[in-house]
């Protein structure tokens, strides 16, 4: 991304994360892995990501690498909450990276965009399941190799609420404190 392509890529995403109005930018992924690498203990729907995409003050920016068109279209008619997709990002890993780095947060499962987001050094809030591969540890909410890494922990396996409550009630304090920044 340091490259001159790399930076005019950054710029487009700039450009068009600005195109979606004022408020954080926020980049999410709820399907992590797949059948091999237990998709169903590391996934969540999408409606039940509804708590924290209805935040006021965030605009919301799929990273899936799945096909998930349907899964938002009906999440939005179910809800009214927007969540963009753009193919093009997700179809190129290089187009990836320069989304998400200029994205202000990423909030995810345990999935490669979390480790994309580390190694550029974005902010990333990671929702981990009870019994969580080696990389994110047994315990604690920090990944030794990606500072800007936060780790949500399950407590109990399948019941995500829990941490999706911690993470709404974050990022509407992250939100708070851009707001009265003005930044």
């Amino acid at each position: 991304l340091s490259s001159p392509a790399g930076r005019a890529d950054r710029a487009h995403w700039r450009q068009r994360l600005a195109s979606l109005g004022p408020g954080l930018k926020v980049g999410v992924s709820w399907v992590g892995g797949s059948m091999k690498t237990r998709r169903a203990l590391r996934s969540l729907g999408l409606p039940q990501l509804a708590p924290v995409l209805g935040s006021v003050g965030a605009n919301f920016v799929s990273l899936q690498y799945t096909r998930c068109e349907a899964d938002i279209a009906s999440f939005a008619d179910a809800t009214g909450i927007v969540v963009h997709h753009w193919p093009d990002a997700m179809a190129d890993y290089d187009e990836t990276a320069a989304l998400v780095s200029a994205l202000d947060l990423v909030i995810s499962v345990t999935t490669a965009v979390v480790h994309l987001a580390g190694a550029l050094g974005k902010p990333a809030w990671v929702m981990v399941p009870t019994v969580a591969e080696w990389r994110y540890a047994r315990a604690g909410s920090s990944m030794p190799w990606y500072p800007s890494v936060r780790l949500y922990r399950q407590a109990v396996l399948g019941d995500w609420a829990p941490v999706l409550e911690v993470i709404r009630s974050e990022l509407q304090a992250l939100i708070a404190r851009k707001d009265q920044s003005g930044v």
